[in-house]
């Protein structure tokens, strides 16, 4: 069957009649669904980007998406991310540990998310819309994309950090790095404080490399230029934290101790909280994004495998962040877990410009992968008749710039509570939801063109699900109002808000909305709700649909 996106021309009707089943196409094999026509008709709802991802252009691998990984872990957030447990009174193995633990939780909602990714082909934003409406996915859509906006302002001032340092290197100017991280504690504000011209200059280059890197990275062609860096800077980047970490370890003749790196603060189990909370945060906005990338899996285990080492990729650079600084202790007497400073004080010059050169790229890497591509859809999905994902990219470097992120960066506790616990709770909420809909509600199948349809039935209430709202209304109450106990409530942040989002909003559909708004449904929450088109759908082979 042809693959039509320009739907029926004849007849001049702005509404055009068809059968769901006769355009949608199930592909038992590789258990994926895709549409054989587009909807120009619905205006508010539908362009060629969004829609879904071709069978047959599904093709992105397990290597693929292992590579993604490697590159958005080894990154300078999560190098220095065990630093923060030790604040809050962990031991430095505690830390490595509770980083594990965190990244091994929020892996959990992040692959029930990817597969619908990678069953429907569809982006965050179009998935989002069965949970939330088809309108009302806007919103948590564009929670996201300030959350991504912000984190793409911190990588940014990171990629220009490392480009200063590499500057100051060349120029014979490392000595006033030196004399800065003597005096001045945050360290990742040294560069900027010690070469302001240089370093704001620099900041708008990296904005203009990014912005060309996305213009050449198409929806419609399965983003060949992300994917070919991908595949690149992987290994580049992981080699570079390998070397910093040999140099430093050699250097030391192979023994540091870690208890040398003594904590803090005072060991409390609720500072445990906080930090494990934080770790699951930390790639939340990832649970949520993707299935921007999952739609050109080649199958379920071709990102599930690759998703898979996730936790333990972050579990090694945690380790090789606390023997490195741990070494740096021993050799300078100073616990510089910044690798950027610590690379351009006491790194031979070529291996410290392989260093950093790395690190610019990892960094631009997880930009555009974590930070970049989601909220760019997030955006686009606002206004699809007029904007493409380029431009929904161009609108999410201006609101990353005007948030500035990066001035909570410097700071642990700033980092920790102003941000990652902030945007955490919300974001736990807004996965709560998601998860509990397509996992129980869903059962992981649903009439995937209802998604692009003003009048299916996804439109719930006026185009919103008022189960959704009302659940990520109370959750937030919950988490952010001065209530009692409000510190424990907050510093659990996640853990509580994806909790209590399942028992609020499980009941709501189960009672309320299903009957009033979804009528065609029929089950429960032991076997998931079906629509009848949907069963024909899920039984028909793909040979009968040819």
């Amino acid at each position: 069957m042809a693959r039509e996106l320009s739907g029926p021309s004849a007849g001049g009707s702005d509404t055009p009649e068809f059968d769901t089943i006769s355009i949608t196409r199930y592909d038992p094999g590789r258990g994926q669904v895709e549409l054989t026509r587009g909807f120009p008709h619905e205006g508010s709802l539908w362009n060629p980007d969004v829609h879904p991802v071709p069978i047959s252009g599904r093709n992105w691998g397990a290597i693929t998406y292992f590579l993604i990984w490697v590159s958005m872990a080894f990154i300078v957030p999560s190098w220095t991310l065990a630093s923060i447990g030790l604040i809050y009174g962990l031991t430095p193995l505690q830390s490595i540990l509770t980083v594990f633990a965190g990244n091994a939780i929020v892996l959990v909602p992040m692959l029930i998310q990817s597969h619908g990714g990678a069953r429907y082909g569809i982006a965050e934003p179009q998935l989002t819309r069965t949970r939330w409406g088809t309108y009302g996915a806007i919103f948590p859509s564009w929670v996201r994309a300030v959350i991504g906006a912000g984190w793409w302002g911190i990588e940014s001032y990171i990629i220009t950090e490392a480009a200063t340092a590499i500057y100051a290197i060349s120029t014979g100017k490392a000595s006033s790095i030196a004399y800065t991280v003597a005096h001045f504690s945050d360290y990742p504000f040294v560069l900027a404080k010690d070469f302001p011209s240089i370093f704001w200059a620099t900041f708008a280059a990296v904005i203009g490399a990014q912005i060309l890197a996305f213009y050449l990275s198409p929806i419609v062609k399965s983003q060949p230029a992300l994917r070919w860096l991908a595949r690149v800077g992987g290994p580049i980047v992981m080699a570079a934290f390998f070397t910093l970490w040999v140099y430093f370890m050699s250097a030391a003749n192979w023994s540091v101790n870690l208890s040398a790196l003594a904590s803090t603060g005072h060991f409390t189990w609720l500072g445990l909280l906080v930090f494990l909370n934080a770790n699951i945060a930390f790639w939340a906005t990832m649970a949520l994004t993707m299935p921007d990338y999952t739609r050109f899996a080649r199958s379920q285990r071709s990102h599930a495998y690759g998703q898979a080492a996730m936790p333990f990729l972050m579990l090694v650079v945690a380790a090789l962040s606390v023997m490195t600084t741990s070494a740096a202790y021993k050799l300078y007497g100073e616990a510089i877990w910044d690798p950027v400073v610590l690379a351009s004080l006491h790194m031979a010059r070529p291996l410290a410009y392989f260093v950093l050169l790395s690190i610019i790229l990892a960094t631009f890497l997880v930009n555009a992968f974590a930070n970049a591509v989601g909220p760019a859809y997030d955006i686009a999905n606002t206004f699809p008749k007029y904007m493409s994902w380029f431009k929904g990219s161009l609108a999410l470097i201006a609101i990353g710039i005007g948030i500035g992120a990066w001035s909570y960066y410097g700071n642990a506790y700033s980092y920790i509570q102003n941000w990652l616990l902030t945007y955490g709770g919300l974001l736990g909420s807004i996965e709560g939801v998601i998860i509990f809909d397509y996992a129980i509600i869903r059962r992981f199948k649903f009439d995937l063109a209802d998604v692009f349809r003003s009048d299916g039935m996804f439109r719930y209430w006026h185009g919103i699900n008022p189960a959704a709202v009302i659940t990520f209304v109370v959750v937030a109450l919950l988490i952010y109002a001065p209530l009692p106990y409000h510190a424990l409530l907050f510093d659990g942040s996640w853990l509580l808000s994806f909790t209590v989002s399942g028992l609020i909003y499980l009941p709501l559909m189960k009672y309320w909305v299903i009957p009033k708004y979804q009528p065609q449904l029929s089950g429960g929450l032991l076997k998931g709700y079906l629509s009848p088109t949907t069963t024909v759908i899920f039984s028909r082979s793909a040979n009968s649909m040819a």
